[in-house]
This record gives structure tokens, sequence and C-alpha cells, in this order.
């Protein structure tokens, strides 16, 4: 049966929500879908709390309930847990899975209609994987499943089935089976809300941690992990790749010892204070010598252009049990890195992977960057980011300055309107092309003082309440909300669309642009050039 998410998260401590996860996976059904309902890394207020899985099959929605480890009923009140420390009174298993079946059934309704008016029957099965309760009024023995009739999980099918049948009986006005479209429907309705993955912009010493909603490209994507041992996904900037990497880590974690590994420095240092998990270690491409005489499970690679040669694959492979050709692993690659920096990229070790991996790609949706910004980089680099779903935003501004001190001035004036109008410095960062802090024009500029180094702050514990100053590699595989591209010579085009391309594309709203002499001229240049390469012009 398939069941979503495809990977149990290590945040699920109850053996017996594992046990009844695997033994779901485990039942030879490919019309069903069941969907585990506490599998968030963080948690917040939930639609279903009480049921631990939902599963749609053809038939009906069945509500499972799993309560693991000793449970006992004592004068009509029910305590869970061990003795001494048991907890309760609360109600029992059955109220608590009918309470939230109907509960479940009035939200789902607002989003595809009304259940019954559709002929789609709703039942519940209580499972407890680790004893057997004495028989009640309460409830009737279809509606539950025992340690004995369990079997280690080799019982649930047969449950699921016998609940089916009482659930319909009582029912009858139920129209099955329910329509494919109907199913898929309700899927669409109920998954997102039980697909939302921590932001990767969110601090861990936040209150309040952000959450993302994933596209149904992304949570295709996601599912992918547990069906194909090795896997390739490609995508644009702003497509979502390290966001998907750290989910797909998070959830192999659960089963496994996982290495994520980058050629960025800073963007392993955000990753190692994100990906908490014990399972997890999160290491820059040139510190895995540290790891030598170790092997893991499962191997993730962002960025994995920036390492697409022999001696670095020869590097991965030592580190995983099975090597590359036997191994499970998952590269995340950004196709327009071969094109723009092809100097950096071997073909023939590209090759080697590619016929190793199920290759998807590229990603269609750009989730990071504004209609406005996706055109900008694509006219001046034909790079192919994806079709962007953040919404239309401002066009990017571009000034002209004549020194560095004539831009720190510009750069002054444009960072204090932000301010007033409500931006928080901290939404914006400065992108140096030259990379060189001792010669930046954001050295001259009155908040100079007051500018941290992002290579500085990324990964530690002190808050970044200020501007941001960066180079162009340093913030690769980052973003903020305002980019402004500072230092911009004339040389700094030259044969450098990589450089460029990974400047523009950090970020997610607005791009100002400060052009030194000459360089507005070659941007000209280069949007005729990438015009000719499209065809556009003869």
């Amino acid at each position: 049966m398939r069941i979503v998410p495809s990977e149990i998260s290590s945040s699920t401590r109850s053996q017996a929500e594992r046990s009844v996860f695997a033994a779901l996976k485990a039942i030879p059904d490919t019309h069903s879908v069941a969907l585990h309902t506490v599998h968030l890394p963080q948690h917040r207020k939930k639609r279903v709390g009480e049921i631990d899985f939902v599963v749609i099959t053809p038939e009906m929605l069945l509500f499972i309930e799993v309560k693991g480890g000793r449970v006992s009923q004592q004068d009509g009140k029910w305590y869970y847990g061990p003795p001494g420390r048991e907890v309760g009174p609360k109600e029992s298993p059955f109220s608590q899975a009918n309470g939230g079946m109907h509960a479940f059934d009035r939200e789902i309704g607002e989003l595809v209609g009304d259940l019954r008016n559709h002929g789609v029957a709703s039942g519940y099965l209580v499972v407890t994987p680790d004893v057997e309760l004495l028989r009640t009024t309460e409830f009737q023995p279809e509606q539950y499943l025992g340690a004995a009739s369990y079997d280690g999980g080799r019982g649930l099918a047969h449950a699921i089935q016998r609940a089916t049948r009482f659930w319909l009986k009582r029912n009858r006005w139920a129209a099955t089976p329910i329509p494919a479209s109907l199913r898929k429907k309700m899927l669409e309705a109920i998954r997102p809300d039980f697909d939302l993955v921590p932001n990767l912009q969110s601090r861990l010493n936040h209150l309040d941690v952000a959450f993302e909603r994933l596209t149904h490209e992304q949570l295709d994507r996601l599912d992918e992990v547990d069906s194909n041992a090795r896997l390739i996904w490609k995508g644009g900037a702003g497509t979502g790749k390290t966001f998907l990497a750290a989910e797909a880590a998070r959830r192999k974690a659960a089963s496994g010892s996982v290495l994520f590994t980058c050629a960025s420095t800073t963007l392993a240092a955000h990753l190692d204070r994100i990906l908490v998990e014990d399972a997890i270690t999160v290491l820059p491409f040139h510190r895995l010598g540290e790891l030598r005489g170790r092997t893991f499970a499962y191997l993730i690679v962002d960025e994995a252009q920036d390492l697409m040669t022999y001696d670095r694959l020869d590097a991965l492979e030592k580190l995983l049990s099975g090597g590359l050709t036997e191994g499970q692993w998952l590269f995340m690659l950004d196709q327009n890195n071969q094109i723009l920096a092809p100097e950096t990229f071997d073909p023939e070790a590209w090759a080697y992977v590619a016929d190793l991996g199920f290759q998807y790609g590229p990603l269609k949706r750009n989730c990071r960057n504004t209609v406005q910004i996706v055109e900008q980089v694509r006219a001046y680099t034909g790079a192919n980011m994806g079709v962007a779903v953040a919404g239309d935003g401002d066009p990017a501004q571009y000034v002209d300055t004549y020194d560095a001190k004539t831009e720190a001035d510009q750069i002054d004036r444009y960072v204090d309107r932000l301010v007033d109008e409500g931006v928080s410095p901290r939404d914006i960062t400065l992108v140096s092309a030259s990379g060189d802090w001792e010669t930046s024009s954001a050295r001259l500029s009155q908040r100079a003082s007051k500018i941290e180094r992002f290579a500085d702050v990324v990964g530690t514990d002190r808050t970044r309440h200020r501007l941001t100053w960066s180079s162009v590699p340093d913030f690769k595989g980052h973003e903020n909300h305002v980019v402004c591209l500072i230092d911009l010579e004339p040389e700094h085009l030259q044969g450098r669309l990589d450089a460029l391309y990974v400047a523009l594309t950090r970020a997610r709203a607005q791009l100002w642009v400060a052009c030194r002499p000459g360089t507005r001229q070659i941007l000209s240049d280069l949007t005729l050039a990438s015009l000719k390469r499209e065809g556009s012009l003869r």
C-alpha cells in the first residue's frame, strides 16, 4: 500500500506506530493510500491530531487509531503507559477514533463536498499491537485488532478487510467503489496539511517555526525517495532542490544513517543547524576526510554539479554502504551550471552517475523568485529556472555608479528607503561580485559598522538582525527577500555567467543592482547573445 509520507519521521517515537506504518506499506494493495498524520518533524496544530492513520480505499475512508504499550481500564476510565507512570484518565481509544472520524468528515466535506452525498462511508479500527483488550460493550470485534491477531503486522490486512465489511453494512447508502477521481481529490485536499515541512530559513531558536506547503510536484518527488534506490533530481535555482533534499534527509534518517554533503561551506553550516536528527551528518565536501573509516546507509549530495569529477565521486563512493553502484543515494543537480560553468563539470563523470540513477527533471516550478527575477535571469543567461509560482513582484532596479564611494551612497539611500517602508535590515543581503570586503563599497557605507559578514554568522547562534554582506560563492544555496548586487565591474561578467546566475537568483522578492561604468553595456550584450541562442534574433 502506498503511504504518505513514504518514510516515517524520525520524530515518531512510538514503536507501535512504526510497526503499523511498516505493516501498511507491506500490504499488496495498489489502489489504497494511507496517510500517517503525526509525522511532522516539528508539530503544529493538526486537523486530526487523534487519528494516527487515514486510509483512503476504493470502498471507504478508514481511520486507524494505534495504542502502543500498556492499556488499562479502571471504572470506565482509560489509562495508557507502564504501571506507576500511567497517563490518564483519558477517553477510550474507540471514543478518540470516533470523535476524530466525525471531525475529519466535517473538515474534508468542506473541501470536496459532503461525503454522504458522494456516497463515501467512514469507519475506524483500533489497533493495540502489544496487548489484548478485554471485550466490552463499547466496541464490536470488527472494530478492534489486538496483539494476537495483529501478529507483528501480518494480521493488519485481514483486519482492514473485516472492518471495511463491518462499516459498509452499517452504511448501506455507501456507493462503492468510490470513483478514482474523487479519491484523488480527497488525497489532494488532505495531503498538503500532512506534508508541511519546516522552512529552511526557520531559526532553530524561534518559537514560531515557519512551515511551507509542498507543491504536488515536490510531493511526487519525495515519494520517489522510497521507491528508487538511486535518484537524480535536476532543477534550476529556486526550484526547491535544497528544500527537498533536506526533507528527504529527515525522512531517510528514520531508517538509517544519512550523509548530507555539498561544496559550499556556508550551506553545509546552515543545514547542520536545520537537520538536527542524530542519524544525519552534514559536512561540506572538503571536510569529508574527517569521516575516514565510516560508511552511511544513505548519501545526499546537493549542488552535485559542483562535485562532478571522478576524484570527488571516488571520495563519495568510499563513504556509502554499497558504493555508488549498489548503495542508496540522491543527487541534486542544477543543469544550468553545465552550460554556465562547463570548466568545473566533467561530462564523463556525469555520464557515469547518470547511468546509475533514475533521473527526473528539470523541476518545473520556481518557488523562490518572482516572475520578474526569473525573466531577468533568463534574459541574461538563457537559464531554465522553471515557471515562477511566487507571483509578481517589482522589476529589478538598476542604478549607475561611478566608484565605490558613489555606490556606497546609493546603497545607503536604498536601504534607508526599505527600512522606512518597514523592511528589516536582516531581510537584506549585499552580494559582492568581487567578494573582497576590504575593497567593497559596503565598507564605505554609513551602516558599515552594523553590517554582518554572512559567512561569519551562518550556522551560529548569533541572531542576525543586521544587514548582511556576502561573496557570491558563500551565498550560493541561500536566499533573502532583498538582494543588492554590488561591486559589479565589467570584468566580473566576462566568461562568468555562472556567478551572475547565482547572484541574481538569490533574491526572493526584490533585486537591486549597482552598475559600475561599462557594466550596463555588457548586460545588454548578454541579453542580445541570449536571444540569438534562443533563435529570437537572426
